[in-house]
């Protein structure tokens, strides 16, 4: 019922070198699929960076763009302002030229006599 197995340690070792020679070489592939993969990604990022800039340049002169074109409006703004307040001042006084001749025109009909 025994039996006794005899079993050469150099074989062994031999197998064990052979299959771990094999495992290197399996991770070293890995890590050179790993390493080619991160550097794609890495260009891909820096690609995506430079467009990103990009735009953001594009965006930003926009927006300064847009902080003048306000600014001349609201100068505009201003001016149409003050040129209404003028306008207004004459319609006023238009106005009131009107009703002062108005009622010397109703004084003079009323008491066509009396001289102003």
């Amino acid at each position: 019922m025994n039996q006794i197995i005899e079993v050469n340690i150099a074989d062994i070792l031999a197998r064990l070198e052979s299959k771990m020679d094999r495992f290197d070489q399996k991770i070293d592939q890995v890590e050179q699929r790993l390493e080619a993969k991160l550097n794609k990604l890495d260009e891909s990022i820096d690609h995506l960076d430079q467009k990103f800039e990009v735009k953001l340049d594009k965006l930003s002169n926009e927006v300064n763009q847009v902080k003048v074109d306000i600014a001349k409006v609201d100068e505009k703004v201003t001016g149409v302002g003050k040129r209404l307040d003028n306008l207004e001042f004459i319609a006023r006084t238009v106005g009131a030229g009107i009703v002062v001749a108005l009622l010397l025109a109703l004084a003079r009909y009323l008491f066509p006599d009396v001289s102003l």
